[in-house]
Order: C-alpha cells, then structure tokens, then sequence
C-alpha cells in the first residue's frame, strides 16, 4: 500500500492536490473515520484540510500553538508522532473532550510531515470513532511516508513561502465550510 501512496502522491501536480491526497492515504492506511491536516504558518498550525468535520471542531482547532494539549499541539512542539489512545482518559486533553465527543472521534494519532533535511512543514492526524492504537508497524511505515511526502510538498510550494500557502488554503478551506477566514 505505502507504494502505491507514494505513486499517488508523485502523481499529483499542485500543492493542494498533494494535501489532500496525503490526507486520504492517511486515513485509508490507518482505517480512521476522520482526518485533518495542519500547515506550519509561524508558530501554529492552521488547519487546511480535513475529512468528516463540521464546524464546531474546525472553530476549536483552526490555530494549533505548541503549548496546547491537543494531539496537534504535542506533535508541533516534540517533532514526533503522538497517539491518544483514549481522549477521555488523557489528561493533558482535558480541555478539548467536548469538542471531539461532538465531532465523534474517541482517539488520535498526529504525525509530523518534517522533510529529510528536518524542514518541518506540519501535521497529518488520523481520528477515529473508537478507542484506536496503531501498531508499531503501522507507525513506522506512515512516518517514513511522511518524511518522503514532505519533501514532495516542498518542492510543489514551488518558491512559495509555506506561509502563505498555508493561509490561503486555510482560508479557501474555512470559506468552503461557510465559515469566517
């Protein structure tokens, strides 16, 4: 599967599409019912893509800073792939709980996207509706996929800062979902 992921990724021509094919690989290869993906802009992370949403979880995660609790925020200040197992027995997301309840996600898994050269550019998460671990086997092959597609993607910004890529597609996001930019 992981090569025909990257063929699907190689394949793709712009950054957008290469967003999110890499979100649909991610939740097709981790079996998770919800997906998000995250761009550094700064210090945060905004979010620029995702799968199975609605507008109470996209309000409560648009800006990720690395001092939050949340999977993303962990993922963003570490540089390495966080699991929660469990968010209702996870105590540093306390504070997020009723968010996920309403969207309908129980567990999370936040990958980095950090390119070969340790350019980190964002995160890939993978949500899913039940109490979910990946195995080591499924961690380690979506990582090394994700170093490799994090490569791709920088050389699809094409000279565009990563910036700007990721408040545009951000916005374009949050202005599809009917919501302000």
């Amino acid at each position: 599967m992981l090569t025909q992921m990257h063929q699907r990724l190689r394949a793709q021509p712009t950054f957008e599409s290469a967003v999110e094919a890499i979100l649909d690989d991610a939740r097709a290869l981790n079996g998770a019912e919800f997906g998000s993906f995250q761009l550094l802009s700064g210090s945060r992370l905004l979010i620029v893509a995702q799968r199975g949403f609605k507008a109470p979880f996209l309000r409560a995660f648009r800006t990720v800073a690395n001092d939050e609790g949340s999977a993303c925020g962990r993922a963003l200040k570490t540089r390495k792939t966080v699991l929660i197992e469990d968010v209702e027995a996870d105590l540093e997301f306390e504070p997020f709980r009723s968010v996920a309840r309403e969207a309908g996600y129980r567990s999370v898994a936040t990958t980095p996207l950090i390119a070969a050269d340790g350019y980190f550019m964002g995160v890939v998460a993978t949500h899913f509706a039940r109490v979910h671990r990946p195995t080591p086997f499924e961690i380690e092959s979506f990582e090394a996929y994700c170093v490799s597609a994090a490569g791709h993607l920088r050389d699809l910004l094409g000279g565009e800062p990563l910036d700007a890529a990721a408040i545009r597609l951000s916005n374009r996001l949050y202005t599809d979902m009917g919501l302000p930019c």
